[in-house]
């Protein structure tokens, strides 16, 4: 195949399509992601106490 007019690999890993054609989400979509699930109130830590409730 001519140099040319294939794309190289790295112009493919850019290209979201590509990822979604194989069934993955592209890197940035993967951060926007962690991005938006991490901005909220995170859960404070959890203790002993949380497991061990006087019954």
């Amino acid at each position: 195949m001519n140099e040319r007019i294939r794309p190289s690999l790295h112009d493919l890993r850019r290209q979201p399509d590509e990822w979604h054609r194989r069934g993955l989400s592209h890197p940035d979509e993967i951060d926007a992601m962690v991005s938006r699930r991490t901005s909220g109130s995170m859960p404070a830590e959890p203790t002993y106490a949380d497991f061990f409730t006087g019954a």
